[in-house]
This record gives structure tokens, sequence and C-alpha cells, in this order.
């Protein structure tokens, strides 16, 4: 409680802070970060990210902490605010979430705070975005430092072993009692907040985050479909013809996912040469889609079991690995990783394809399809030995 007592009193310091900065202005054409934070080891990295499609792709700069304080400066172009996420990671801890920053060409920001939970840090900064991700940011608290605590927690635990069912059961535990309670505190605030509150582009993310978890959770106690949908009709048409306001659109129309017994459905997928593919190309055989997503540790722990089922059932059974990340980060994973086999992304703008129709709800998501094209199983998780437990049983 000692921690979430310092952020959240370290929030509110900074929230009653001026705004003005003073120092040596910004050339037009770039924005400058300056942060100093307490108790944040050296050498932690602090990266600043662009989202690609509202998902993390490239890193646009990073900085080494030296004595609390970092320095990131870039260029901008455009004449439009910006939103990047800042990340920070040391050794093996990083930020659950990240913090979302808004700059516009000759932005000065000061960023302040205290330990590793970066989306507390306070920001000084004239870009009205921020000023309204800082309203947010305090209807959230105290719960979501309090969540973000037992996150972090569930991370470090993830290291001690995914496939010890005492561990998972901690983890379930933990987010069952104590994570998911205290983010629908901080749900409840919001949805109440956005019936009245100005519809920005800051609005609109949250309102997708809204729609998003509701489309993912539709029988959750915590899905509040009755004060989420109402929210829509704030909406101007500008407003939902922009990609944000595409992908709520998107969610709103999710169709019913396929189901074991049902056909397959294909789609439209590309592989990083830009090169267009459909899963009708594999006739006669079967086929085992794998869809992942970059960060998430229990994709990356099957991937020396897809390789030994590859070899397997090679001839009998196509691996097709299916990425939700976004263009330019995940082709670099690719090659920095130097993965092989079919690796295919649908590169949409918005999550209305066919990881929607397969019921992709988290990763990694495996889906089996018979030589018939009909779809045999489905299951999401990982643990050892499940990938070839699974074809043993159904590929005949």
């Amino acid at each position: 409680m000692k921690l979430t007592a310092i952020l959240f009193s370290s929030l509110l310091l900074g929230l009653m802070m001026g705004s003005c900065h003073s120092g040596q202005k910004v050339p037009e054409g770039e924005f400058l970060i300056e942060g100093f934070v307490k108790n944040l080891p050296d050498s932690s990295v602090v990266s600043l990210c662009q989202s690609e499609n509202r998902q993390y792709a490239d890193i646009v700069t990073s900085d080494t902490v030296k004595d609390g304080r970092f320095v990131l400066r870039d260029t901008v172009t455009s004449k439009e605010s910006r939103q990047l996420l800042l990340i920070v990671s040391y050794k093996k801890t990083f930020s659950v979430s990240p913090l979302s920053l808004w700059v516009v060409s000759g932005a000065k920001i000061r960023i302040q705070g205290e330990g590793m939970l970066c989306p507390f840090w306070t920001v000084e900064s004239e870009v009205p975005e921020q000023q309204a991700e800082a309203e947010f940011t305090k209807l959230g608290m105290p719960e979501m430092v309090e969540a973000f605590k037992q996150e972090m927690i569930v991370y470090e635990m993830f290291d001690k072993g995914i496939n010890d069912i005492s561990i998972r059961n901690k983890i379930d535990s933990i987010r069952r009692n104590h994570v998911y309670p205290l983010k629908d505190k901080v749900r409840l605030r919001e949805l109440e907040y956005m019936k009245t509150a100005p519809v920005t582009k800051v609005w609109l993310e949250k309102y997708c985050d809204q729609v998003s978890f509701l489309n993912w959770n539709p029988d959750s106690q915590y899905s509040h479909k009755e004060l989420v949908y109402p929210l829509y009709a704030r909406l101007s048409e500008a407003d939902r013809k922009s990609p944000v306001g595409r992908e709520i659109a998107a969610y709103f129309k999710m169709v019913e996912p396929v189901k074991a017994g049902d056909h397959m459905v294909d789609g439209t997928l590309y592989d990083t040469e830009g090169n267009t593919h459909h899963l009708s190309e594999f006739k006669g055989k079967y086929i085992l889609l794998d869809f992942w997503n970059i960060g998430c540790q229990p994709c990356m722990e099957a991937l020396p079991e897809m390789e030994e089922v590859s070899r397997m059932y090679k001839g009998k059974l196509e691996l097709v690995r299916i990425c939700g990340a976004a263009k330019n980060r995940w082709k670099k994973f690719v090659a920095e990783r130097k993965l092989t086999g079919h690796q295919w992304n649908e590169l949409r703008e918005v999550n209305d394809g066919l990881a929607a129709v397969y019921g992709v709800k988290g990763v990694p998501h495996y889906v089996l399809i018979s030589p018939e094209r009909k779809v045999i199983h489905s299951w999401m998780g990982y643990r050892k030995h499940i990938l070839k437990e699974k074809m043993k049983e159904f590929v005949k």
C-alpha cells in the first residue's frame, strides 16, 4: 500500500503543476521529452513506440536512464497531434502497460514519477490530448495502481514456469480476485464520465477499449453492455469514418465464430514480401492455424514444439502462423528471429478478419482444419506437449 500512496500522491502533485515550460524552445518539426523518475534503476531503458492500427509498431527512440533522468527527442512532420506509447524495461522487469503520450511539432514535455509503473508518471504538456489523458488517468486512481502492481506480480510468476499448474492457479486467482474487480471499478467510472465528456481523440480511444472488452467478454459480469452501447450515439459522422471509429463499428458487427464441425472460412493473408495467400492453397491436407502476437511468452515457448510437429507430419499437415501485430513490427520480428514456414498476417486496420471469425480472444489460439475443409478443434493457450497431444488425437 505504501507504493500505491506514493504513486497516487505523485500523480496528484503532477496534475496540479503548471503546464508552462521554461528553457530553450524546441524547433518546429521536433519534439522533446525530458524525464526524471525516482527509484528507477540506472540502465533502465525508456522507449518511445509509435502505434500502428492501435498496436505497438517500431521504436521511435529510446534512452538509458542515469540518475533517474532520460531524454527522448525526435522529429514530427504532421501538423496533427500524434499518439506515442512509452514503455520502460529493466533486465527482465518491464512496465505492464504503456504511458500514452501525445506530441506535436515544437512540443516540450516534462515527465516526473516514481518506480516502474510508467502509466502513472505525471506529464506536463500543453498538448490538449495529453490533458484529456490526465483526466482519464485521475478517474482510475488508485485502483489501477493496485491492479498494475498485481499484474507485475503475475508477470514475475510467468518466469517461474507457466506450465506449472500450481503457478497457473495462483495467476488465475490473482486476476479473478484482485485485477478484474479493480479494473471494473475504473471501467464503470470511465463509462459514467464518458456520457458528458467531450468526444476527443482520447475519448474515442477509450471507447474503443470499452467496446473491445465488451466484444471479447460478452457474458462477463464486467461487460456493462447497457452502458457501453448507448455511447455510440455520441460519435459524429467524422468520428465514425475515422480508423478508430471503423474499428469500433467492426466490433459491433462481429459475426458468430465458427465452431467444430463448421466449414472452414478463408481469407486473404500476406507474407513478409507482400504476396497474397489463402488457406485453400493446401488441398487435401490438415491445416493448423496458430494465431499469435509479439510479446506473447507462451507463443514463443510453443515455437520448438511447432517445428517438431511440422517435421513429424510433413506432407500431411501445414502450419500457418497468423500474427496480429502491425506490419512493420511483424516483418522486423520475423526477420530478426529468422522464423520460417508460413509466416502470414492479415494486415487489417481493424480486427474484423479471420481472428474474429475463428473466435480469437487471446493468444496463442489454435484452430485445426481437416483435409475436407471442416473445423475439427480449436483451443487457446499453450503448455508443453499439448500440440503433439492434439495432433495425435485428431490427425489420422
